[in-house]
């Protein structure tokens, strides 16, 4: 809410592009990431600087000058190496990883697929939030994600190779239109502000800014390496596939300074957009370059198409990624074989998701 909603879409087009030409990994998606959104935004906040706040012309360029420094950095890891840094990650730790970042991005889209607000504080409090508000959940809401579900779970289940989350989408923006369902209170995704994404350096940005800018990097720098690399090793694991992390940093370093080029901020391996490209099948970056293709042509042309679209059967399709990133068979296997390290992978879930 701090950045346009089209910057989000900017993330997966020139971004995209890049690190799917210099990266290794066949499957790690890059994009805008909740760990990076986070420390961005406060970082930013805590900066003493007149006249910047959320939401302005100059909180973009600010953005856009993180990601940019962020993107020098994860270049001189590159230089160095610093990808060995990944080795000491063992099996359980990844697969901690993984379930504890199911558990949280499910968790974070219960409000929205009840039409409820979303609560604050830390982990705990905010599922205290909505479980407390059950009385006020919006039926329309409901509706919306049962439906979401019931079409993605149904085409997996009977028709694999249709892809449900497309279909639930589609038909859930032709009914929100045709009812008006934001007249009866439904949060939909709202207008969005198309075009190509905008070309060059920051404005009104200078040399000691990026300065000012290096602490909030540096610790950008250590969530991208951490997770992208934990990230890249579990699905390639899965698929048999060898990363070399050192030129996925370099390929990381491409998309944050084509983010900063392009009107966006700093992006990260998404462990969300690999499980859903894991999900439909995709086996290498070529379905990457192709996602960033199609998410051109809607920032231009059919942006439009999106505002009916109801918060709810997003959260729905999210709420099922986080599912499927619960690695229920791996944490089973590993309490099998060694009950030591199914509690570091135990530990590791719960420090993501609290």
């Amino acid at each position: 809410s701090q950045t346009p909603i089209v910057t989000g879409l900017y993330t997966i087009i020139f971004p995209t592009l890049v690190f799917g030409l210099l990266a290794s990994s066949r499957l790690l998606v890059v994009g805008a990431d909740s760990a990076t959104a986070a420390v961005l935004a406060g970082g930013l906040t805590a900066l003493s600087v007149s006249g910047l706040t959320p939401g302005s012309a100059e909180w973009l360029a600010w953005c856009q000058l993180v990601a940019l420094v962020t993107g020098v950095l994860l270049l001189i890891a590159r230089v160095f190496k610093l990808g060995f840094i990944a080795d000491f990650l063992p099996a359980s730790v990844l697969i901690g990883f993984l379930t504890g970042v199911g558990i949280q991005v499910l968790s974070g889209q219960i409000p929205d697929m009840l039409g409820i607000p979303k609560g604050s504080g830390n982990w705990f409090e905010q599922q205290w939030a909505w479980i407390s508000s059950l009385g006020s959940a919006n039926l329309a809401d409901v509706g919306y994600a049962v439906l979401t579900l019931a079409l993605i779970l149904g085409f997996k289940r009977f028709i694999p190779k249709v892809p449900g989350a497309v279909v639930a989408v589609i038909l859930s923006i032709a009914i929100s239109a045709a009812l008006d369902s934001e007249a009866d209170g439904v949060k939909v995704v709202g207008a969005v502000q198309g075009g190509f994404p905008p070309l060059g350096l920051p404005q009104g940005i200078t040399l000691s800014d990026a300065v000012a800018v290096l602490g909030i990097s540096l610790s950008c720098l250590v969530l991208i390496v951490a997770q992208s690399a934990a990230t890249a090793r579990s699905f390639g694991a899965k698929h048999g596939d060898r990363v070399d992390v050192n030129r996925d940093i370099l390929g990381l370093s491409g998309a944050n300074v084509a983010a900063g080029l392009t009107g966006t901020f700093v992006v990260n391996g998404s462990p969300t957009k690999t499980q859903i490209l894991d999900s439909q099948g995709g086996r290498s970056q070529v379905s990457n370059l192709v996602m960033a293709g199609i998410t051109l042509l809607v920032a231009l042309f059919f942006t439009s198409f999106l505002a009916p679209m109801p918060s709810a059967t997003l959260a729905a399709i999210v709420f099922l990624i986080g599912v499927d990133l619960i690695d229920f068979k791996g944490m089973r296997a590993i309490l099998a074989q060694r009950q030591d390290e199914f509690v570091v992978a135990a530990i590791t879930a719960v420090i993501v998701f609290a």
